[in-house]
């Protein structure tokens, strides 16, 4: 008799926003672009959306759950958490929703349970492996490409070139890929993870961690699906995370 195993659950992590007359509440409350559930649901994943939680709350949590992803928002890592003494005054901090997720990556990475990080959530994982980040590139990489494009998100802004003998390598037989844009922070090393992308100004653009079934960040925002390859991380997700539900 054929088996049928359920979709695999997606947590997604929801922004954090304190609220004004001129937004969705004038009070408090959180948020998820569509794109996320939609791609998820493509892909053949429920998607659940992960408002900040007391950290001890985390491991009940991810016992429910099959895979993650660490979604993008408008904030910064505390430069502290990397060793850096100063901040730039660039920087803008949100520091319930960083101590949550980093927590949620600590125990999903224990548990190896797949994540997926995404523009903010790539760097917090490269954080998370030791890695340091750039708190300014217009500063710290005078002569990089523009990483907050002008162009609409749903439109790629530059490339970035797939390294070999990685995940990513993996995904599609192109080398290169084109992907939008919209960072002003950067991944200066992957710590004890791996480099799987750079742009074409050398920047880190993916890391992942091959020690885990499917620890992977972008620096892009693959869930608008402006290339091929970006849908093809996200079905490598759900496969990972439909391999991790199964009865062990």
């Amino acid at each position: 008799m054929t088996t049928f195993l359920s979709p695999p659950l997606i947590g997604i992590t929801l922004d954090v926003l304190n609220g004004s007359e001129h937004e969705y509440s004038a009070y408090p409350w959180m948020a998820l672009r569509k794109n996320y559930t939609t791609i998820t649901i493509e892909a053949g994943g429920i998607p659940i959306g992960l408002p900040p939680l007391n950290p001890k709350n985390i491991d009940f949590i991810l016992e429910k759950l099959d895979g993650l992803i660490i979604s993008g928002g408008n904030f910064d890592i505390s430069p502290h958490l990397y060793g850096a003494q100063n901040i730039h005054k660039n920087v803008k901090l949100n520091k319930v929703r960083t101590e949550f997720e980093l927590a949620l990556v600590k125990a999903a990475w224990g548990k190896n349970i797949p994540v997926l990080g995404i523009c903010g959530g790539a760097q917090l994982m490269a954080v998370f492996l030791g890695g340091e980040l750039y708190q300014h590139l217009p500063d710290d990489m005078p002569d990089a490409l523009p990483h907050e494009q002008q162009l609409p998100p749903h439109q790629g802004s530059h490339s970035v070139l797939i390294q070999p003998d990685t995940f990513l390598s993996t995904l599609s037989p192109r080398k290169s890929w084109a992907v939008n844009s919209s960072h002003h922070q950067g991944i200066k090393s992957a710590g004890r993870g791996i480099v799987s992308a750079i742009a074409e100004d050398n920047l880190i653009e993916a890391i992942e961690d091959p020690s885990r079934s499917f620890f992977v960040g972008v620096q892009w925002h693959p869930e608008f699906g402006i290339e091929y390859p970006d849908r093809k991380i996200f079905s490598a997700l759900i496969a990972k995370a439909k391999l991790y539900a199964q009865p062990q």
